[in-house]
């Protein structure tokens, strides 16, 4: 799976126009990202995706599915992420489906989690 990022030119950069997602979309998306996190571990002690425990995301009820870890235990099995790498890349996974508003993150959300945290993608 690639994920391909496209550079952005300093001339659109500063261009007078404007993106197309307002401060008060964005800031509804995160609410409602942040009401979906909340409901989901309205029965642990954790609020929001940072707070979870790494153990709780690797082997709780949450657990993802094997073919979707594959590529993150990969990255884990060459060295090229710690066992906190392999968590971090989980919960920016979860906030990352939260954002897309799906119930679980999927290939899409965890390999755009792994890209952000060193580029790691096989």
């Amino acid at each position: 799976m690639d994920l391909q990022v496209a550079r952005v030119a300093a001339s659109r950069a500063t261009a007078p126009e404007r993106s197309g997602t307002t401060t008060v979309e964005a800031r509804g998306r995160v609410q409602e990202a942040r009401r979906r996190a909340g409901l989901r571990w309205a029965p642990t002690p954790w609020s929001v995706n940072a707070e979870v425990a790494g153990s709780h995301l690797r082997q709780g009820a949450l657990r993802l599915p094997t073919g979707v870890r594959a590529p993150l235990d990969r990255a884990l099995e060459r060295g090229l992420l710690t066992l906190r790498g392999y968590d971090r890349v989980l919960r920016l996974a979860w906030t990352m489906a939260d954002l897309a508003g799906v119930d679980s993150p999927g290939h899409d959300e965890l390999g755009r989690a792994l890209f952000l945290k060193k580029g790691l993608i096989s």
